[in-house]
């Protein structure tokens, strides 16, 4: 199970190496697309891409209608004089268990997908991966 604390410390090294190895956010971004299956955000919010709301956002911005859309914490007003729909995102309880989880694979996902597999913390309740063989290093009977 995933615990708060457990996530923290995933979040903490992402932001302690984000300056340098991810300044604009776009890695997470990218990490959060395959952890949610959300390919494109045009899609889940069309109106929004048709005014190039995310012509010039970074990849932490982009991750906020990523977010809301997961966690559906979007809500929909017409905009006035047409017939369309722009989002209005909602606030995400971050204090949930299924945050909690979604947090914690994004932050390994990114920090995966970086290279910093190594560096990761060893986290109780994870199973480590031998990365030569492919194969994980729990012995029979280990629970997952």
């Amino acid at each position: 199970m995933s615990t708060p604390d457990n996530t923290e410390k995933l979040k903490q090294f992402y932001q302690h190496i984000s300056r340098q190895y991810d300044p604009h956010g776009f890695q997470l971004y990218f990490a959060a697309q395959k952890v949610t299956g959300i390919k494109h955000l045009w899609e889940v919010f069309p109106y929004e891409d048709a005014c190039g709301c995310f012509e010039f956002a970074d990849g932490r911005q982009l991750l906020q209608y990523l977010t809301a859309a997961y966690f559906q914490a979007v809500s929909w007003e017409i905009v006035p004089g047409t017939t369309y729909e722009q989002a209005i995102l909602g606030k995400v309880d971050t204090s949930t268990p299924e945050y909690i989880a979604f947090e914690k694979r994004l932050y390994e996902t990114v920090l995966e997908r970086m290279g910093f597999q190594e560096q990761l913390p060893h986290l109780p309740g994870k199973a480590q991966m031998d990365h030569a063989t492919g194969k994980d290093n729990c012995k029979r009977g280990d629970a997952r």
